[in-house]
């Protein structure tokens, strides 16, 4: 059994900043999901949310109430935010990592660094960044995709990428999938029919004993963001090759 970190941490750390991700590293976390997204001036930085409202505060630890999109800052404006004081004093002073400190940190270990939603909104030049970064450090990645022109544009850069597949799941689209991405190199990932992922309309996509026995005849299976303890016991009735956490 393999455990997924999701963003790093989200229950006793700030969730995709570098103390989540050195604890997920500490813990022996076989892979790490994670949240690339652009600067203004093109900075890979990690962060789930579009916007800096939730996750971030100004530095005396006051909400920020104008909206404010990543997209629309600079690395160095961003860098003006608190990302961990939504957590409490004991991460006062946290930043927005970028892809390179977690790279850096994980470097020559051998945790997956799951590249979440990036591949979805980038290519050209934004998706080439990704990849010439991944070069320069020796990190296991893998890219989450949820249709078939994603995974191509996965494989242009990186033949052998991993490929945690996000989309639809019915025999048809799996026996697609898997003959472009070899069985060791592919997850395929389902939902628990929980209320939590009630805005997940495919009953394919969510855990059932037929589900799940569909899914491993083409790939290995995870189970994502099982946020509950008590839902942890049930993800190991289905044998999973990987749950998040």
């Amino acid at each position: 059994m393999h455990f997924r970190s999701h963003r790093g941490g989200v229950y006793y750390t700030p969730e995709n900043t570098m103390p989540a991700f050195r604890d997920a590293l500490a813990k022996g976390f076989d892979a790490i999901e994670t949240d690339p997204t652009l600067t203004k001036d093109g900075v890979i930085v990690l962060s789930h949310d579009a916007a800096v409202n939730r996750c971030l505060r100004h530095a005396d630890g006051s909400v920020i109430e104008e909206q404010q999109r990543i997209v629309d800052l600079t690395y160095e404006q961003l860098m003006e935010y608190d990302a961990g004081l939504v957590k409490g004093e004991a991460f006062r002073g946290t930043k927005v990592p970028t892809l390179e400190e977690l790279f850096v940190a994980a470097d020559g270990t051998d945790t997956v660094i799951c590249i979440d939603k990036y591949v979805k909104w980038h290519d050209g030049e934004t998706l080439d960044a990704l990849f010439a970064l991944v070069k320069r450090y020796n990190v296991k990645v893998s890219y989450l995709v949820e249709t078939m022109e994603q995974i191509e544009r996965v494989q242009k850069r990186d033949p052998d990428a991993l490929i945690d597949w996000d989309g639809l799941s019915d025999e048809e689209t799996l026996k697609e999938v898997c003959s472009k991405v070899k069985y060791e190199n592919l997850v395929v990932w389902l939902y628990m029919d929980k209320p939590n992922f009630a805005w997940l309309k495919e009953p394919l996509r969510k855990t059932s004993k037929e589900n799940c026995a569909r899914v491993k005849r083409y790939s290995r299976l995870g189970i994502a963001n099982v946020s509950n303890p008590y839902d942890v016991w049930e993800a190991f009735g289905f044998e999973p090759y990987i749950i998040e956490v």
